[in-house]
């Protein structure tokens, strides 16, 4: 499978301006060592923004290419999808269930899983890594849902997926070694365990792939970055 890499560099619904629409896809360029190109989504609305990734995603599918979008923040996964013309699983990896209906917007970061499941060829969403379990909204969602299903990591290999997109935010990992986010949420996955998954599903009808919320000024250590870079590195070889 061959992928290419574009950043998507947008945040607007973050609760802290830290850095995750445009320092994350900087950093990770860095880090990488490759010079990838970045969609300009500067003073856009949501929508605009959204409009433009998923005009990007279509044109990437139609190249003969799977995309690889990196952000910015989670609601970047929907105009992706939304570009899909074929059915599709999604496997989830994320902290949080980003199952609003409406945070602030109903296309923010924060409502992106709900509006996944709702597209029409989305077939069944495979949560993993969700451990922040708060939200009354977000539960009762999970618990009616007949396509979001809350899995382990070890389970993924029980899951006969025919085609599907893998998200990952990196706050699945632990802050231990993704303290660069948000929001994060104690004992998460190690990267070897992520690492290990990524194996897993390389070996399928992979279409697609982004990696999002890595916010560099929230750690001085460098280690979130250097993490996500090795995530990419992954799928990439």
């Amino acid at each position: 499978m061959a992928f290419q890499l574009i950043g998507a560099p947008i945040a607007l619904y973050s609760e802290f301006k830290s850095g995750a629409a445009d320092k994350g896809v900087a950093a990770l360029r860095k880090e990488l060592g490759v010079k990838f190109p970045g969609l300009r989504l500067n003073n856009f609305s949501q929508e605009q923004a959204n409009d433009k990734i998923r005009n990007k995603a279509k044109a990437i599918w139609k190249s003969g290419l799977n995309p690889f979008f990196i952000g910015g923040d989670h609601s970047i996964t929907l105009p992706i999808l939304e570009a899909s013309s074929k059915p599709f699983d999604v496997f989830w990896f994320d902290a949080h269930a980003d199952a609003y209906d409406v945070y602030k917007h109903k296309l923010s970061h924060a409502t992106v899983l709900r509006r996944v499941s709702e597209l029409h060829r989305c077939r069944n969403i495979y949560l993993i890594g969700y451990r922040f379990k708060k939200i009354k909204e977000e539960v009762e969602f999970l618990k009616k849902s007949d396509k979001v299903q809350v899995i382990k990591v070890k389970d993924i290999k029980k899951k006969h997926s025919k085609r599907y997109y893998v998200t990952i935010d990196i706050d699945v990992l632990d802050p231990v070694y993704a303290p660069g986010v948000d929001h994060p949420v104690p004992k998460g996955m190690k990267p070897a365990q992520l690492i290990n998954a990524i194996k897993q599903l390389k070996k399928g009808n992979l279409i697609g792939v982004d990696l999002v919320e890595v916010v560099p000024d929230n750690d001085y250590t460098g280690i979130t970055t250097h993490n996500a870079a090795e995530i990419i590195k992954e799928f990439l070889e």
